[in-house]
């Protein structure tokens, strides 16, 4: 990916690759500024201490000196403590702390619904920035993603191609028939038509490359439409 001039890796605690993520950046030869590193932050370390020890562990597997991007990769929520406001509370303070301290460069969320988001907003010092969440054809959030957009916190796309089980889509194959496109590069291109930035995964060396090769055309608002209905 780093050799096809992708320089924004996501990865996250419960991946359980994050020093891998490391060590192929080092190998990589590409200087530490030049790629931005998202990680997240696993439930069983919520609350400040743990938080605070999370980011800890996260720059040590990365070997990394800062996180360009972390985010709390699920809210706590209310069938799982009726405390969630304060749990969540608590938690992002450590997110503060060490985005003060430098080493994480930005904060965000994931899976956050507004409801989420307005009782951190009531509580926060430093807003979220990002709110990454499931985004593909056949599940937009479109409402959710208006509401983030419209508080200034950038939405980003987990499973633009929709886990690759949409690729065969016989709607989606039609409308990409129409741009010479694959059906992975219309799912990209439509993220980012709803000014959301997409995180398509793959392993493969020629899909990687081409779900790159979305800038040269643009999705009439008919098929969006389509798309997004």
């Amino acid at each position: 990916a780093l050799r096809l001039g992708y320089r924004h890796i996501d990865t996250a605690f419960a991946y359980f690759n994050e020093r891998s993520v490391g060590a192929g950046i080092r190998k990589s030869g590409i200087p530490r500024d030049e790629i931005f590193v998202t990680t997240k932050h696993w439930v069983t370390e919520r609350g400040y201490e743990k938080t605070i020890r999370a980011v800890e562990a996260s720059l040590e597997n990365l070997g990394l000196d800062y996180i360009y991007l972390y985010l709390v990769h699920w809210p706590c929520v209310e069938k799982i403590s009726p405390d969630w406001k304060e749990i969540n509370g608590d938690t992002w303070r450590a997110f503060e702390k060490m985005y003060k301290d430098g080493k994480l460069r930005a904060i965000g969320v994931s899976n956050y619904q507004a409801k989420h988001i307005d009782a951190l907003w009531e509580m926060a010092e430093i807003k979220p920035m990002v709110n990454q969440i499931e985004f593909h054809p056949g599940y937009t959030q479109m409402e959710n993603v208006r509401y983030m957009q419209e508080k200034g916190i950038l939405v980003q796309a987990w499973s633009p191609l929709g886990s690759g089980a949409l690729l065969g889509d016989e709607t989606l194959c039609r409308i990409a028939g129409k741009y010479g496109k694959s059906s992975a590069q219309i799912c990209v291109r439509m993220a980012l038509q709803c000014s959301v930035l997409p995180l398509p995964k793959s392993t493969k060396e020629d899909r990687i490359l081409s779900n790159g090769e979305v800038f040269d055309f643009t999705i009439s608002g008919e098929d969006m439409e389509t798309l997004l209905n």
